[in-house]
């Protein structure tokens, strides 16, 4: 393919050659004040606002970079079935939902990719289904539009997040699907969870990295960058020679507005 994307980030501030979005859509509608405070919010979004506003922010950076969406980038790798069939073992295994791989498998690529974001509605065809308060077999990803929480870039290596809630965990998994079989992208991918059990406190999200120069790194240890997920960066990218100094910042747990290291503070060009 044309035009292959090395990715490699050194910097905050560098130039910009591409950028990963997703743009808010219907699972954000599907939020109820029932079911917000699983999916980590406090309050209701709306949908048109939060369209308005995204849209804003691919329009400023298409002005000088080129954007890629989450959905177009899934219907892409999915069109080969081998990579389907694997993403949906993957899925379904990490949320105990195997009995949905057969129902997955011979959607359309667009219905697949729109389902396992928006969320797959649950069928009410057993007495189980029709007595169960839920409304989907896979829950919508309320979360997705923060795409940098689900995977951070270290110079040249691409972090999947090891994500501190449940919730967020499918979100990690498709950026680490995009980046293992987009031909669009050459990445060094690392998924450091692969090798954690689940007692393992080793969690991690992007929005706790600044690469503030190709030599050093800030991280937050906050209520989702934990100080083993730290341990697990410091550990993976210590070989990397360019990274010669790690700043980490404690952060509160409340209130809300300190969750990740970039709500405190970014940077917006040199010191």
């Amino acid at each position: 393919m044309k035009d292959i994307i090395n990715i490699n980030v050194s910097s905050e501030i560098g130039e910009l050659e591409a950028v990963i979005l997703h743009r808010p859509g219907n699972e954000v509608e599907n939020m109820t004040p029932k079911n917000a405070e699983r999916a980590l919010y406090s309050d209701i979004l709306n949908l048109s606002v939060a369209h308005e506003e995204y849209s804003q922010l691919e329009k400023i950076l298409n002005k000088f970079s080129s954007t890629f969406q989450v959905t177009d980038l899934l219907k892409d790798i999915v069109a080969e079935e081998n990579v389907k069939k694997k993403i949906i073992q993957k899925l379904c295994s990490n949320e105990n939902i195997c009995h949905l791989n057969d129902y997955l498998m011979v959607l359309d690529n667009d219905e697949f990719a729109r389902q396992i974001i928006e969320g797959v509605p649950l069928k009410k065809e057993t007495l189980t289904g029709y007595l169960s308060n839920e409304r989907y077999s896979m829950q919508p990803l309320h979360n997705f539009f923060y795409t940098r929480d689900a995977s951070v870039t270290i110079n040249n290596k691409v972090l999947i997040s090891n994500m501190a809630k449940k919730v967020r965990e499918r979100e990690a998994l498709i950026m680490e699907a995009i980046f293992a079989y987009h031909p669009k992208f050459n990445a060094q991918t690392v998924n450091l969870s692969a090798s954690n059990n689940s007692e393992n406190k080793a969690t991690f999200e992007g929005g706790d990295v600044l690469v503030a120069r190709e030599d050093i790194l800030l991280i937050g240890n906050s209520v989702r960058t934990t100080s083993q997920g730290i341990d697990a960066i410091v550990n993976t990218i210590k070989e990397n020679k360019g990274t010669k100094h790690i700043l980490v910042q404690e952060l509160p747990y409340t209130p809300e507005s300190f969750i990740h290291l970039d709500m405190v503070f970014t940077f917006l060009d040199k010191p």
